[in-house]
């Protein structure tokens, strides 16, 4: 039971690419499993306007210490796509703090769609997975493994990009 994260990733791509978007940068604190394929699926839209992966430390500390050593690079991108929210909203409020108005300097995309989104301004624009669909499909395959009618299939739910204030059409 998995969530299409490439597709995930590939509806922020061609999004930021319908609004304008040249040059992108992915942030995530790993390249691999679904992080990857979020990252990899908004490269297969843009195409070379995707320009840079950015790989940041798990450690808070670590993380805000290359944020704001490097908030002059992050301004050279026209977006951001971190592969959470978490991390989208943290690096928002850091360049918020840093007189970095989003998204007039700089549009930020996550993914999950929790709750937190709706709680900054300007609200997150992210990708939505259904939980709820992802808890009756686990409860199903739970049911079906406790009376021995399991399958072995892989069941990939579908995600949607919702659109809010974080992004803007370029000009």
């Amino acid at each position: 039971l998995i969530i299409d994260n490439d597709d995930g990733g590939y509806q922020v791509g061609m999004y930021l690419k319908s609004l304008g978007h040249k040059k992108v940068l992915g942030i995530s604190d790993n390249y691999i499993c679904m992080d990857a394929e979020r990252i990899d699926g908004c490269r297969d839209a843009m195409g070379e306007d995707m320009a840079t992966y950015l790989k940041i430390p798990m450690q808070k500390e670590e993380r805000i210490r290359l944020y704001q050593k490097n908030i002059d690079e992050f301004l050279k991108y026209t977006a951001v796509f971190a592969v959470s929210d978490f991390y989208a909203l943290e690096l928002l409020t850091l360049l918020q703090n840093n007189g970095i108005k989003v998204p007039e300097d700089i549009s930020i995309i996550g993914f999950d769609d929790s709750p937190l989104c709706h709680y900054c301004n300007p609200a997150l624009t992210t990708v939505k997975q259904d939980v709820n669909e992802r808890a009756i499909f686990a409860l199903k395959l739970m049911q079906d493994l406790r009376i021995k009618t399991e399958q072995k299939i892989t069941i990939k739910l579908p995600v949607l990009l919702v659109e809010r204030g974080s992004t803007r059409k370029m000009n």
